[in-house]
């Protein structure tokens, strides 16, 4: 049994278990070392993680990949790191993503009939009868409102044995799943239902059964 929470995480009730995807620490810290005029905050990832943890309160907390946004931190940013991972009383597995590469952290989690990989790297196929849960790709859906503006929520996706989760790092803008769909995905939801859902951060919105029509993602009817 697999339950989505509105912040991100994937909760698996009946081991304790919550998965989360791309967290980022230290990302304006790293773009200031870049040249970009960002503000030196973590943008309250500190303290989302910290709610989700006194809400579920998981045994276990899998982190799933692009845990923090650069190599060789400075000492500030290596601090927020470390404090922010350090609040975590669960067991705490990290999962390596691309962003991870001075990390010693393991390739892949597995628990019964679930895996969990960044998705930088997607298998040629699904596993039969596993669940792969994957980050990496930051799925966002453009929806216009009442106003008519359109405007990014981001979203999961779930359809042929595979889940997509929403980036957990406040800064992450997302890729529109309806217009942008990576290749990787396109190809292994080919012609399968794709069912999504939205999250405001607070509470989530089931959209429905989409399906790809020459390469957008369109609504089932």
């Amino acid at each position: 049994m697999i339950e989505l929470h509105p912040s991100g995480a994937l909760w698996l009730p009946e081991q304790g278990t919550a998965l989360i995807a791309d967290l980022h620490l230290g990302f304006t810290w790293a773009q200031r070392r870049r040249g970009e005029l960002w503000p030196l905050t973590d943008g309250g990832a500190k303290a989302k993680l910290r709610r989700l943890c006194a809400e579920l309160r998981p045994s276990t907390l899998v982190l799933v990949g692009d845990v923090v946004h650069a190599p060789n931190p400075a000492a500030e940013e290596a601090q927020l790191i470390q404090e922010t991972l350090g609040q975590v009383s669960a067991e705490l597995i990290c999962v390596a993503g691309n962003h991870d590469r001075d990390r010693n952290f393991q390739s892949e989690w597995r628990t019964e009939g679930i895996r969990a990989i960044h998705g930088d790297v997607l298998p040629p196929a699904p596993e039969p009868g596993v669940l792969t849960v994957v980050g990496h790709f930051h799925p966002v859906m453009k929806l216009r409102d009442a106003a008519q503006i359109r405007r990014r929520h981001r979203a999961f996706l779930h359809g042929n044995g595979l889940v997509v989760l929403p980036a957990f790092s406040p800064f992450a803008s997302g890729t529109d799943m309806r217009a942008e769909m990576p290749a990787e995905l396109r190809q292994w939801f080919g012609g399968n239902d794709i069912e999504v859902t939205i999250t405001s951060g607070e509470k989530l919105l089931p959209l429905g059964a989409h399906r790809l029509v020459r390469d957008s993602l369109r609504p089932v009817r």
